[in-house]
């Protein structure tokens, strides 16, 4: 048979690395899932996989950096505590594997020097990893929260509405998505000073995240805008719903003196679309009719099967 070495090229198979990402992923997703005990396990797990196979494999070759692989899991899953744990194991169990190798030394004080060594390494490694994993929480944390009211900005909004529409589909549940608009902001704004424009807008965010369940969403938009999202919510439960909640923001805004209303459009969706923006359109344009209307109302539309926007 002719040898054709381009053929057997040609009908290999590709290496994809684009797949490294994706496994990357799907094991981030999978400890970030798993409880404090259940990382410790998992990290355990690591530890006697890599213990076994530095001690097979004897003195030649070197297994120093899979050690670090417990300590990372550790500290950056389940925090700096626990990293530190996996330190003093991880050293412990080095240090058990290269005694039984029958490894010679000049002088017995070298492994125990070598052992304290390795666990000051895993310690500088455990902070740091932990102190990264805080900041970047931080971050995140700050990238999808309005700096001015604490709750959600429009981006967290966008990024977490598709997963409560897809379980309103699954679960074949209504939805209620909201805007509201503070109607005479701008005249506060003049005539009271940015400073009251700013409580307001605080108060306006806290007498909603204090009417809504666990599983509800508020964001604001921008502005004096603000948009509310409930599962499980039908026409008639959004209209008590909302009801309540003009009401409560009305007595808090005659008791601070402020000249304001609230112009509210509601939209129920049977078969809500996945795409926030698809979805808020409605809401949107149910609002801006309540303002064209003359304000300070709340104006509900119920749409049965899918909806786009014109």
């Amino acid at each position: 048979m002719r040898y054709d070495s381009q053929n057997v090229r040609r009908q290999s198979p590709p290496i994809h690395f684009g797949a490294l990402p994706a496994m990357r992923r799907f094991a981030d997703r999978i400890l970030s899932a798993q409880s404090a005990r259940g990382i410790a396990v998992s990290s355990l797990l690591l530890l006697v996989v890599v213990a076994a196979m530095d001690y097979v494999s004897g003195d030649e070759l070197s297994f120093s950096i899979f050690y670090l692989i417990p300590v990372a899991v550790s500290a950056w899953y389940a925090g700096r505590r626990s990293g530190m744990v996996a330190c003093l194991v991880c050293a412990a169990t080095w240090f058990a594997v290269e005694r039984s190798s029958g490894q010679v030394y000049s002088h017995a004080a070298i492994p125990y020097w070598n052992a304290a060594v390795r666990l000051g390494f895993f310690l500088i490694v455990t902070q740091l990893l932990a102190r990264l994993r805080l900041a970047l929480s931080t971050q995140t944390s700050l990238a999808q929260r309005d700096g001015l009211t604490g709750i959600m900005n429009a981006r967290a909004f966008r990024m977490n509405y598709p997963a409560l529409a897809r379980l309103s589909l699954r679960q074949r549940q209504p939805m209620a998505l909201a805007f509201l608009d503070v109607d005479g902001f701008k005249g506060v704004n003049d005539t009271l000073g940015h400073g009251v424009g700013d409580q307001l807008l605080k108060t306006v965010a806290a007498t909603l995240v204090a009417r809504l369940r666990a599983s509800d969403l508020v964001a604001r938009l921008g502005g004096d805008e603000f948009v509310l999202l409930l599962p499980a919510t039908d026409l008639a439960g959004a209209r008590t719903f909302f009801a309540r909640i003009r009401e409560s923001l009305l007595e808090v805004a005659e008791q601070n003196g402020w000249p304001i209303g609230f112009s509210i459009g509601v939209a129920v969706f049977h078969s809500p679309p996945t795409d926030a923006t698809a979805a808020s359109d409605h809401a949107d344009q149910l609002m801006y009719q309540v303002k064209q209307s003359g304000k300070n109302n709340i104006l509900f539309e119920e749409y049965p099967g899918p909806s786009h926007p014109s």
